[in-house]
């Protein structure tokens, strides 16, 4: 009796240590090329990064995503910069879109240049939450 009672309290404090985590699947595409298709899994509140390497030079894609609310909805708020890596590894920021879904449904958002209509960033997200 003594050995499940301290399974028990092993478990449950596994289960207590556990953190919110979220499963991000992205596709990312700039001047209507495709760039990227990341998956990543992160810690609420915690940024990951990702880098690709293009034809036309290195992309980044940074994203911190937790629970939250945009414009009075609630959902997974995902907050993302984006931008080019040049060859002396400064950054250039072309985009800082947030992005809030429900879970498990694919969210998308575009930026099109002003003067010409030209979609100029294109990034879909599905998120899923797990434990960490």
């Amino acid at each position: 009796m003594k050995f499940l009672g301290i399974a028990l309290l092993l478990i449950s404090s596994s289960a207590l240590a556990s953190s919110k985590g979220y499963d991000l699947t992205m596709d990312l595409s700039l001047e209507g090329k495709h760039i990227a298709s990341p998956r990543v899994t992160l810690k609420e509140g915690k940024t990951a990064t990702v880098t690709q390497m293009t034809e036309t030079g290195e992309k980044f894609i940074e994203v911190t995503v937790a629970e939250g609310t945009l414009q009075n909805h609630k959902g997974i708020l995902m907050k993302f910069t984006i931008g080019t890596i040049g060859k002396n590894g400064e950054r250039t920021i072309l985009a800082k879109p947030q992005v809030l879904a429900k879970e498990g449904e694919p969210a998308k958002i575009t930026q099109a240049d002003d003067k010409s209509g030209v979609e100029h960033l294109s990034l879909s997200v599905v998120a899923k939450s797990k434990s960490l």
